[in-house]
């Protein structure tokens, strides 16, 4: 376990509570939770808020120790191998009501679109913002999720993550029409 780079919350962290809430947070099965709520695309500390609201108290009710255990989770995943991904992602919990996303550096994925006119018509590409997207006549592209587990492109959209990655690289996008599972019997 390294040391907290402080910074900000210097003060807070020389508490009693700021050393007791790092070394709760460095804890393995609390890092493990932390690891797999990034992996499953949840914020870090949402699986963890009723081990620190026993074991922190009260004064993780506060604003000052809730953004230092931000900045904590933040470094404890960033030594793992993780990166930031999204802030704010709403809570609506206690102690937290938001919190950050976190990802793992070596993960690929793509931002999946459907055609609003057409839904087994899908599009992916790199950016969330979708400016690489193809210009559709009379419909419009629809933002559905990212898309990072080979299994689920696979299996839930029927194509190869790593090819759509390739093709995305070289040609902005990669697009798709997802063919129907079952057809109803006539």
């Amino acid at each position: 376990m390294d040391d907290f780079d402080a910074a900000q919350f210097a003060s807070e962290y020389a508490s009693t509570p700021g050393q007791k809430l790092w070394q709760v947070l460095n804890r393995a099965d609390v890092v493990l939770r932390m690891e797999t709520a990034s992996d499953l695309g949840q914020p870090a500390l949402a699986p963890v808020e009723d081990i620190l609201l026993e074991e922190i108290g009260e004064p993780i009710l506060l604003d000052r120790f809730k953004q230092m255990a931000g900045r904590m989770t933040k470094q404890v995943l960033e030594a793992r191998g993780f990166e930031h991904e999204v802030s704010d992602i709403r809570l609506n919990s206690v102690p937290f009501y938001k919190a950050s996303r976190y990802r793992r550096r070596d993960q690929v994925g793509l931002f999946l679109f459907k055609n609003s006119s057409d839904p087994r018509d899908l599009c992916l590409v790199e950016s969330r913002k979708g400016e690489l997207l193809p210009v559709l006549s009379g419909s419009r592209w629809i933002y559905v999720n990212r898309v990072t587990s080979r299994l689920k492109a696979q299996v839930g959209y029927q194509f190869d993550l790593l090819v759509a990655v390739a093709i995305a690289k070289k040609d902005g996008y990669f697009r798709h029409h997802q063919p129907r599972l079952f057809r109803a019997p006539r």
